[in-house]
Formats: C-alpha cells, structure tokens, sequence
C-alpha cells in the first residue's frame, strides 16, 4: 500500500471520494433498476416473476463464479481505469436496452451481460482502494463502502418504489442507466495508483486466468479470507432467500413486515462497520472472535423460536456480523499481496466467495420450501459447525 496518498481521513482524499461517489451512485441506481427488473419479469410472464428472477440469480451466481477470474488479466491487458468506464458504459446500455425486451430469453441475454460486466468491474474497484487509502485507513473505507452499499440497497428501492409508481417500471431503467455514466465520468478523472495499468513484461506471468486463484488457496491468510465469505454467504443466503416466505407464510405476517426484517440487517451492517472500523486493534480481534459464536447462536435461536422479535434481532446480529467479516476478509486480501497483483486476487476471491451464495441460495429455498424455514436454519447451523473445522486445525 505505499503507493497510498496519506490524508488524515479517507474523506480528505479527493482520489477515494471520487471512486467513492462512483460506486455509490451506481449503486442507487442498481436498486432502483432491480425493483424495475423484477416488475418487467412479472410483466414478461404473468405469474412467473419468481421463476424468471430465480433464473437471472442463477445466471448471476454462474457468471461471477467462472467468469469473474478473467477480471484480473483482463485488466493487466487494457488497464485498470479503462475496465471500469467500459464495464459502467455496458451497463448503462443494457439498461437502456431493457426497454425494448418481449421476451424472456431477452432478458436472460440482457442478465448475462448485465453480471459480467459487474464481474469485471467490482473486484477492480476494490483492489485499488488500499493502493489509494493505505494500510491504515483501509478499514475505514470498507467501512464507508458498506454503509453506501446497504444504504443505496434500502434507499434504492424505497426511491424505485417511488419512482415506478409515479412513472412506470421503464423509468427506473432510465435512471439506472444515467446512474452508470454518472460513474463512469467520475472514474475517468481519478488517478489510480502505481503503474500496473501498463503491463511489464517481466510480470507476464500474472496475467495467467488462474494465478489469483493459486493465491488464494496457497496462502493461508487469503485462505481464511475464502473462508470468512463463505460463512457469510451461509447466513446472508438463508436471509436472502428465506425471509419474505417465513414472514408472510409461517408467521402469518403482511407482506409489508418483509422489508422491515431485511433493512435492520443492513442497518446492522452498517453500525457494525463503522464502530468496528475505529476500535483498537485488541478490540477488532475480540469482534473477530465473537462473530462465528454468535452466527451459530442466532441460527439457533430462529430455528428454534417462531416469532418476528426473533427474527428482527437474529438479522440485526448476522447483518453485524456480516458487516464486520466483510472488513477483516477484504484487509486480509489488501495485506497478503501487493499492487501488481492486487486485481488478480480480489478477482479471484470475488468468484470464489460466490460459490458459497451458489451453494446456499438453492439449498435454503429448497429446505424452506420443501420442508421449512427451521429445517433451513438447522441445516445452516450445522454447515456454520463444519465451517468451523479447518479454522480449529490452523489454531491447534
């Protein structure tokens, strides 16, 4: 991280805001062009909205998971800043494209291109953050990019709603779209840091697809790194897929107490990150330590216990924890590699931590469905244990 300019705050320093405002605002306008999405699927094929997005979330998994290795050499060729105002500008043209979708395999195409582009642009982001902010203010700034991203989750739909309920599904496309060349733009006039963006020769080597991964499971930092995401994935994906159906079938609930359960997650995300972020390092190491026990106890305790408070307060606890896991996870990946090899392997964690959201998505919707949401839970509970294993080994 030396190439870092040092500023008192992550705010005093105009390269991060900018990379900052970039994403957020994208992000915004995601949420906004989701809620729309998820109304066009509806109207593509009437009934079917559940089905049509369960497909585009599988294209979604299956594009991140094989396709977002190719993030990091695919940027050692064309560069780093180049990759993501190309990646912002096909999103934006997707948007633009939904308007004239009528038919389903349209907005399957429209979904694969969507994600891929999210595949190349996302782990690029977040490699050339610690390059920008340093070591020390590196938390920070993971703190910051998880208020904007759950922020813009709740805000962004709660805007979308508005939005498409005034001017119909298609102008949440429109917005998405403007959302994405705003970002662009911002991302145009940043410099970024170090001087990987042109490729050396003698580091040929690591433009290879699957050096990142080597990385990642030949050093064991960056191994607890995978690890840590895939616990998160376990909780994030039984809450994810299994809320709305608890709320409304098992508890007996309006539909309206749905979102409520899902943003105190990502208000407990955000408080988590952010009191995290500026504790001492003895108190960061005793959240760390707490975290897994307390995912194993909340799992216990929506299993166990039928009732909305439960839940309320078993999301609040995941959110915090999922919050305060994704910081520890991304500074374990900033601080075993340096710069040059950065995309590389913020490329390959980024496809490898989607296999566990690969496997829990369809796990937990099935449990949920089939059996039900404390079926779902246990079985949650007892990967979480199993999880659990190959961390004892390494203490031992």
């Amino acid at each position: 991280m030396s190439n870092a300019l040092h500023n008192d705050t992550v705010w005093s320093n105009k390269r991060f805001t900018r990379l900052f405002w970039a994403h957020a605002i994208s992000l915004v306008g995601t949420a906004i062009g989701t809620a729309a999405i998820a109304l066009l699927a509806e109207d593509l094929s009437q009934g079917s909205g559940p089905r049509v997005l369960g497909y585009t979330l599988t294209i979604r998994i299956i594009v991140f998971l094989f396709l977002g290795p190719f993030a990091g050499s695919l940027s050692d060729r064309i560069g780093r800043k180049s990759q993501m105002i190309c990646s912002d500008i096909l999103r934006a043209l997707v948007m633009v494209s939904l308007f004239f979708v009528d038919a389903e395999w349209q907005l399957y195409f429209l979904a694969f291109v969507l994600h891929l582009s999210s595949a190349l642009f996302t782990p690029i982001y977040k490699a050339i953050i610690p390059g920008i902010v340093g070591e020390k203010l590196y938390p920070k700034a993971l703190a910051y990019g998880t208020v904007a991203y759950n922020l813009s989750d709740i805000l962004g739909m709660l805007a979308g709603g508005l939005l498409i309920f005034y001017f119909g599904f298609e102008f949440g496309f429109g917005v998405d779209a403007v959302t994405f060349f705003i970002s662009a733009l911002l991302i145009a006039v940043v410099r970024f840091p170090g001087s990987s963006d042109k490729k050396d020769k003698k580091d040929k080597e690591r433009t290879e697809i699957f050096f990142g991964i080597r990385r990642m499971f030949s050093v064991p930092e960056l191994r607890r790194s995978l690890m840590l995401s895939l616990q998160v994935s376990i909780v994030g994906g039984l809450a994810i897929v299994t809320t709305a159906g608890y709320v409304k079938n098992e508890l007996n609930l309006e539909e309206a107490f749905y979102p409520i359960a899902m943003s105190v997650m990502g208000i407990g995300a955000m408080l988590a990150a952010i009191f995290f972020s500026r504790c001492e390092a003895s108190c960061q190491r005793l959240w760390g330590l707490m975290i897994l026990p307390s995912f194993i106890v909340i799992l216990a305790l929506v299993a166990s216990f039928q009732s909305y408070y439960v839940l309320l307060f078993a999301w609040l606890i995941s959110g915090a924890g999922q919050g305060v896991f994704g910081i520890i996870s991304n500074n374990l990946l900033a601080l075993n590699s340096i710069e040059k090899e950065r995309s590389h392997i913020y490329a390959a964690q980024f496809a490898l931590s989607h296999a566990g959201w690969g496997i829990s998505y369809p796990l937990c919707g099935f449990l949920a469905s089939e059996h039900s949401f404390s079926v779902a839970a246990w079985t949650c509970l007892g990967l979480m244990l199993i999880t659990m294993v190959p961390m004892i080994g390494r203490r031992s």
